[in-house]
């Protein structure tokens, strides 16, 4: 389903514009999440199951408090999910979470992004104000 979405949105929009807006904030919101080292250890942990706060914490060799303080980010970001059972809480992921983080990953930064005739710039001079002098 993920590569269908891709491959059914590539060539619709170029650059940055009013339609790809959306995706990139969402994009960054994501990466931001997991722009940590306990987050991504966090993530890559939840694709073998489900976890409990304890099961994270003694896995990551981290304290309660920095545990939860991360689960929070990630689930903030729309990338897991919790269910409580009794005073317990169990961590996974959110299937659609992963899906939109790699879908408009592949979107925007994918490697079909990169033209074959990768256009080369010859010159800024046509942007310089008169009397301005290029850094050299």
């Amino acid at each position: 389903m993920v590569a269908r979405e891709i491959m059914e949105l590539i060539g619709r929009s170029e650059g940055l514009n009013e339609e790809n807006e959306e995706r990139i904030r969402s994009l960054f919101v994501m990466l931001k999440a997991l722009a940590d080292i306990n987050r991504l250890k966090i993530l890559i942990l939840l694709f073998d199951g489900e976890r409990c706060v304890c099961d994270i914490e003694e896995e990551l060799g981290i304290s309660q408090p920095l545990t939860s303080h991360h689960l929070r980010i990630l689930s903030k970001a729309g990338l897991i999910k919790a269910r409580k059972e009794g005073t317990w809480s169990y961590y996974s992921l959110r299937r659609e979470g992963i899906n939109k983080l790699n879908t408009s990953f592949s979107f925007l930064l994918g490697p079909y992004k990169i033209k074959e005739d990768y256009p080369m710039r010859e010159s800024c001079d046509d942007h310089l104000g008169e009397g301005v002098k290029p850094i050299l």
